[in-house]
């Protein structure tokens, strides 16, 4: 043992030798920090020793480590302050001279410590005598000014420090000054009694491993060494279970010794029943979702320098977008990404452009009423804020210490933290989180996450919506050659009406012919007049023809003539003001027509149609249109029923809805469809000027 204890001394001296090479104070720092917490527990080991194996041989160890640690510490005081300096200055070859000769003294002390022993008187078995010992008096003396120079350096340490910088800083401070302090009265009771007493080894090698913790926390917790280690986090998620078991088993171990050094019994049973609760409890604390969460989030916080593994998390997205063609599916992905890297339960995603504002299209964590509510409008001021600055941090505090001016949005899911989807100086969606379940706040690492992955799911968005526009063209184009078709097969109609009418002269008294006649004509008509007047707008562009109106007189007039038309219709108008626009009157026809045809279709006979107008202080007019019918189904809304061929009722064509938004686009306005509580309910918004 003793021979194992000097080998460990004198590598650590020969460490030392390596300072006269680096060029950067704050290498030297780190490299005398690193010796220092080398030299602490081993300082304290050689204590233990000769408390157990009290030899001349391991009495002059302890002053040999003593000396060295001594060295070390003169170091580790000396280079905090020059960590900045960069060039060698007429200080530091001073104090290199002065370490030289430190080195010369130890390399005499450690042959002295091998080859022989110090002078000294045993008195008990708890105490060692020293007569006038050189090496007592001069070991003494050295390790004595060591924590005085340290104690002096460490106060003009602290005091330079900013108030950032002393947080970092002061678990290790600490516990140098409780070193200092330490060797202080140690050395204070040597030269006062010259005695060494066995019960303050037990208590210097307490105290030293005490201090050694809390540096060692200082260094790892606040990385002081400005090292970098590149663990993989799933290593060390992995190596989470295992550790704790063996700790456990440890802490088992601990009691059987401390039952065993008291003659009390440990039954087996005892111990193994011990152990399978350990393992029952850590595999239940394992498969729980909070603590795995709690686990990864004490993890990257206080051992990595980044919150968050941005590589793993853009590579998991990059690979969930693969299979992402709508933008549906590219929502679902970005909150399967968030909801496994987040440290949050609500999350909320909002996607639309700056014309139509942006819509709700993903929610999770707590349920709200309704959607629309969270409909948010291209003027909104969480838009407005978004569109200037890269997130918006509601920041609520424990003790209301800071709280920002602008008050927070969507306050009653809880919504925090938010997030713009932007790609170039387009914002294509948004992102609102909830607070941390970890009770931490959000920071400058969400940030960068959010933006990282925020600016490739905006990305993706634009593709899908441009994928999906393309598909729109594609579509329009295979319709309008369809019907062109249509238009051909009306012109072969006509074709052989034509005929007909040519031979009818030479064969009109023929009954059969006269029969063949009859029946062409009614097919032809039939055909004509369904193709015709479902179709024919599609292949051209409409021009409309403006002219003013006394809107709710002539809407009236209008319902009136279609309920007649549309047998089984009720219909029920009703406005409080006068209105006067301008509008084609043809167009709007046909537009409510097809309203009430569609109505009519899918309620049946006995059907009954609210009709509202109104006119808002925006110069809109808005005539709504509320039926008794079965209303939309729910996978229609809110625009797949104004698609070609889209259509929820047996043996409907998919078009007369389309027409209608057509019809309304052409008219300057939009149509919103939605299920009121009765059935249906459409909203048509014209200009009341064009």
């Amino acid at each position: 043992m003793f021979y194992l204890f000097y080998t460990l001394n004198l590598l650590l001296f020969l460490s030392g030798f390596s300072v006269f090479y680096l060029c950067s104070g704050n290498r030297r720092f780190s490299l005398s920090l690193v010796r220092t917490l080398m030299g602490l527990p081993l300082l304290a080991g050689v204590y233990l020793c000769l408390i157990y194996h009290t030899t001349p041989q391991t009495i002059a160890l302890v002053f040999f480590s003593e000396t060295i640690f001594a060295l070390n510490w003169f170091s580790t005081a000396y280079w905090p302050a020059k960590s900045d300096p960069e060039e060698k200055t007429a200080e530091h070859t001073r104090f290199f001279v002065f370490e030289i000769c430190m080195d010369l003294a130890i390399l005499g002390i450690g042959l002295y410590c091998l080859l022989g022993s110090p002078a000294l008187l045993p008195a008990t078995y708890t105490t060692i005598v020293f007569s006038q010992s050189g090496i007592f008096l001069f070991t003494n003396t050295i390790l004595l000014l060591s924590a005085i120079f340290s104690a002096w350096r460490l106060e003009g340490f602290w005091r330079s420090l900013n108030p950032t910088q002393r947080w970092e800083y002061k678990f290790l401070v600490v516990g140098s000054y409780l070193v200092c302090c330490t060797l202080g009265w140690a050395v204070s009771y040597r030269f006062i009694y010259h005695r060494m007493n066995f019960e303050h080894f037990h208590l210097l090698s307490a105290i030293f491993l005490f201090a050694w913790g809390l540096m060692i926390y200082a260094v790892v917790r606040r990385r002081l060494l400005n090292r970098k280690l590149f663990v993989s986090r799933k290593v060390v998620y992995v190596s989470v279970a295992p550790l704790v078991f063996g700790l456990y088993l440890i802490f088992i171990g601990i009691i059987a010794l401390i039952m065993h050094y008291f003659n009390q019994p440990f039954p087996v049973v005892l111990r193994w029943l011990l152990s399978v609760v350990g393992m029952v409890v850590i595999a239940l604390l394992v498969v729980s979702g909070k603590v795995r969460h709690d686990v990864k989030y004490f993890v990257s916080m206080n051992f990595y320098t980044n919150k968050y593994e941005y590589r793993d998390e853009w590579l998991a997205f990059s690979r969930l977008l693969h299979n992402a063609l709508t933008e549906t599916e590219v929502v679902s992905v970005l909150h399967q990404v968030l909801a496994k890297s987040l440290y949050t339960n609500i999350i909320f995603i909002w996607t639309g452009d700056e014309e139509r504002g942006y819509r709700l299209a993903f929610y999770k964590g707590i349920s709200i009423a309704k959607e629309k509510d969270y409909h948010l409008p291209k003027d909104h001021p969480l838009v407005l804020r978004l569109e200037t600055n890269d997130c918006y941090y509601v920041r609520r505090t424990k003790y209301n210490i800071r709280q920002l001016p602008v008050p927070g949005f969507f306050p009653e899911p809880g919504l925090v933290f938010f997030v713009p989807l932007t790609i170039g100086e387009q914002m294509v969606g948004i992102v609102g989180l909830g607070p941390e379940f970890t009770g931490g706040l959000y920071g400058r690492d969400d940030s960068d996450l959010l933006t990282a992955l925020g600016s490739q799911a905006a990305s993706a968005l634009m593709s899908a919506r441009m994928a999906e526009k393309l598909a729109k063209v594609k579509q329009q184009e295979a319709w309008d050659v369809m019907s062109a078709f249509v238009l051909h097969d009306v012109k072969n109609a006509a074709s052989i009406l034509s005929m007909t009418r040519q031979n009818a002269p030479a064969h009109i008294h023929d009954p059969e012919f006269q029969q063949d006649m009859l029946d062409a004509i009614d097919d032809s008509l039939k055909r004509m007049d369904k193709v015709q007047n479902r179709l024919s707008e599609v292949r051209g562009y409409i021009v409309p023809v403006w002219q003013d109106i006394e809107l709710p007189g002539w809407l009236q007039d209008c319902c009136r003539k279609l309920q007649k038309r549309l047998h089984g219709l009720e219909v029920n108008f009703s406005c409080e003001e006068t209105i006067l626009m301008k509008t084609d009157t043809e167009l709007l026809a046909r537009l409510m027509e097809n309203l009430l045809l569609n109505a009519l279709e899918a309620g049946g006979k006995g059907t009954v149609v609210e009709v509202k107008v109104s006119c808002d202080g925006n110069l809109q007019v808005h005539i709504d249109l509320a039926d008794s019918g079965p209303g939309l189904h729910a996978e229609m809304l809110p625009d797949a029923l104004f698609e070609p061929f889209k259509t929820d009722k047996p043996g409907g064509s998919g078009v007369g809805l389309w027409q209608a938004k057509r019809l309304t686009a052409i008219l300057g306005g939009n149509i919103v469809a939605e299920n009121s509580d009765s059935g249906a309910r459409f909203v048509v918004n014209l200009p009341v000027r064009k």
